[in-house]
């Protein structure tokens, strides 16, 4: 009779434990985060069937800049919005360029690359692609 109890118990203590949960009331702090964003636009038209749009944001390092965030955007007509949520961690020392690509048939059309200094809170940038000579 005393193994009965003592196994009941000790059943009772394991499921007990399977099913607590833990948890905390600070969450998870999106005040140090940046939230960039803005339109990509070109002046020319360009009919939206074979378009591709890439933007990305890139951590500047002394060899290269790292992309840490990309947005494809497929068959659409310029301008076109873009936002990223970044985290602190992403940024590193806080040195980053945001870069667009436009592609119509597989080629590149217009480009633009910036400078952003990675900054809490929101932060509006927008990118007037520049026409890419494919010489």
């Amino acid at each position: 009779m005393k193994s009965r109890t003592l196994i009941g118990l000790l059943s009772l203590l394991f499921l007990n434990a399977c099913t607590h949960n833990n948890s905390s009331n600070g969450g998870f702090a999106s005040s140090s985060q940046a939230v960039l964003y803005g339109w990509v636009a070109f002046d020319e038209y360009i009919a939206p069937v074979s378009t591709s749009v890439d933007i990305d944001v890139c951590q500047v390092t002394t060899e290269r800049c790292i992309t840490v965030a990309k947005q494809t955007y497929q068959g659409v007509q310029l301008p076109v919005q873009y936002s990223f949520v970044i985290a602190p961690i992403q940024a590193g020392k806080g040195e980053m360029k945001i870069r667009a690509v436009l592609r119509s048939q597989g080629e590149i059309r217009a480009s633009k690359e910036e400078g952003y200094i990675f900054t809490q809170g929101r932060v509006h940038k927008d990118l007037k692609l520049e026409a890419y000579n494919n010489n």
